[in-house]
């Protein structure tokens, strides 16, 4: 028997298939199993715990919810921030939170993602009702579409007004070697079959803007904390964001490397799918999902 599926089996033999918490996953710590509670005992000193998740994935969603609230428990003094809202929408954000306008007020002014009130909302609302602020970490789309077609060098050209929405320019492409490479698989794959016109963006520009993604939040991250020395913070955003340590994460420590910074990755798996060992590096705690019936309640956590 391959030993990864041994170890498969013995993980589910002990935890049921149920990590922590009733539902269908599994936690490591390290690459070894751990329960929900362990996992929140040690976000709980953290500086800046970052959830990394796959967008479809629902029971990443509830588990997200689930550590915002085992957080609140730990460290009240508590902000989230999250890939999903662009900073140039902070101002409505803060004023919905804050119940000068009503949600749909709100939304229309936000650019919301599509799956917004089923997977997001939750998390908005938890903060709202206890008075925790927000953070609308990422890059406006529209300068990330114009680094796309032109570079990050057209950014310079933008007016002084604009570029507060931004990092500092221009912003870094040197990458860890890992994410570099990843990226580059990535950005090919997505390179082939389509209608290879001059319109179209480059590698390179490609790359740029998902680096404008990533610098962005570690920047945004960095300016709260600064802010509010005292508060914890919770990130969530795209599992390719903050996987390895690369990413925002990489950028964050370089920014600010005495934040002491812990990297989750949710990631979704199918049935009877046993992890390779490097999927089980990606994070200091990685979650994997599984598709069965049955999800992971509210107050499943210990």
């Amino acid at each position: 028997m391959h030993p990864l599926w041994l170890l498969g089996l013995m993980v589910f033999a002990l935890l049921g298939r149920e990590g922590a918490a009733n539902g269908n996953y599994v936690l490591y710590a390290n690459g070894k199993p751990c329960t929900f509670a362990q996992m929140l005992s040690s976000l709980a000193t953290a500086d800046v715990v970052f959830v990394g998740e796959e967008h479809d994935d629902v029971q990443a969603h509830l588990l997200e919810l689930q550590i915002l609230e085992g957080l609140y428990q730990e460290h009240p003094q508590l902000a989230l921030s999250l890939e999903m809202f662009e900073r140039d929408v902070q101002l409505p954000l803060d004023e919905y939170l804050q119940g000068f306008i009503t949600e749909p007020q709100f939304l229309a002014c936000s650019r919301p993602w599509s799956n917004y009130k089923t997977d997001y909302r939750p998390l908005v609302e938890f903060c709202k009702a206890h008075g925790l602020p927000v953070l609308a970490a990422n890059a406006p789309r529209r300068y990330v579409n114009l680094v796309s077609r032109e570079g990050m060098e057209a950014l310079q050209k933008l007016p002084k007004a604009s570029k507060v929405y931004l990092p500092p320019l221009p912003y870094s492409m040197q990458l860890p070697e890992g994410y570099s490479r990843a990226l580059d698989a990535i950005l090919e794959q997505a390179h082939e079959g389509q209608n290879r016109a001059d319109s179209m963006p480059t590698l390179q520009h490609m790359k740029e803007a998902q680096a404008l993604w990533d610098a962005t939040m570690a920047d945004s991250i960095a300016r709260f904390h600064d802010r509010h020395p005292a508060t914890s913070i919770l990130q969530i955003n795209g599992r390719m964001h903050s996987d390895y340590g690369w990413g925002i994460v990489d950028r964050l420590k370089h920014l600010r490397p005495k934040l002491k910074i812990v990297v989750i990755s949710i990631q979704k798996m199918q049935a009877h799918e046993v992890p390779e060992s490097s999927a089980l590096q990606a994070g200091d705690f990685v979650i994997l999902t599984y598709p069965e019936e049955g999800t992971v309640g509210a107050n499943a956590a210990p």
